[in-house]
């Protein structure tokens, strides 16, 4: 009785799992800790993601301050989960640097080798792409990790983040830094999308001239102009208090 008990509790926490991503948090964590705003984010993440199976663009900003679980959740364990359902989906993920950009790959890749993991989802890596800044699963999904500035060629994306543009307020205050991250963003990592994708954009804001507020700013632009087809960006900001 007791080995059918827990059979059964298994069961059920793997299909929480699968269904809903802050219940995967706790399921492959045992010291992951939530507070109100994880569910918030958790719950506009996967809306994203019914978005894109939709066949329709799905764009976030998301605002917070340093330390408070944003790239844990929406960097790390969102791609492992969203590739645990959808495992054909391809993943570019972007930082200010290519080492850390790898570092989130380096830990994606590592949950889903874990062997909690696998208790929930059969989806399995490619045994000759587990490189921790790329790889593939065995259905054609895969991730690519990249610092921001870097080149993409021959990589697209279905779901692709881009967490912390920058690296500090040094960065941020250079307007020749500001033009180059904008510029790869438009003519490099925009052009990655393979038909309507998902884009994430991760930051602690250091200055109102940053990658965010030339997205808005383009968005009003493009609003003000007439146009039909334009990014409409969903803002979740929590600001420090």
């Amino acid at each position: 009785d007791t080995e059918q008990s827990y059979k059964k509790r298994l069961k059920a926490v793997s299909l929480a799992a699968k269904k809903k991503l802050m219940s995967f948090c706790l399921a492959v964590d045992k010291k992951y800790q939530v507070n109100w705003h994880h569910r918030l984010i958790a719950v506009k993440l996967e809306e994203a993601v019914e978005k894109v199976k939709n066949g329709q663009r799905a764009r976030i900003i998301l605002e917070l301050p340093p330390r408070h679980g944003k790239s844990e959740l929406a960097t790390i364990k969102f791609p492992s989960w969203l590739l645990g359902n959808n495992p054909d989906i391809p993943f570019i993920v972007a930082s200010y640097s290519g080492d850390l950009a790898q570092d989130f790959g380096h830990k994606t890749r590592d949950l889903m080798l874990s062997e909690e993991y696998r208790e929930i989802f059969k989806t399995r890596l490619k045994q000759d792409t587990k490189a921790k800044g790329k790889w593939m699963t065995n259905q054609g999904g895969g991730y690519t990790a990249v610092g921001v500035g870097g080149s993409v060629t021959g990589r697209g994306f279905l779901v692709g983040i881009i967490d912390d543009f920058v690296k500090n307020r040094e960065e941020a205050e250079s307007e020749l830094m500001r033009n180059k991250i904008w510029d790869w963003y438009t003519s490099t990592f925009y052009t990655r999308q393979e038909g309507n994708a998902a884009i994430i954009v991760i930051a602690t804001r250091w200055h109102c001239d940053d990658l965010i507020g030339r997205l808005l700013q383009k968005q009003k632009d493009d609003e003000y102009a007439g146009k039909l087809d334009y990014d409409k960006w969903e803002i979740i900001r929590f600001p420090a208090i």
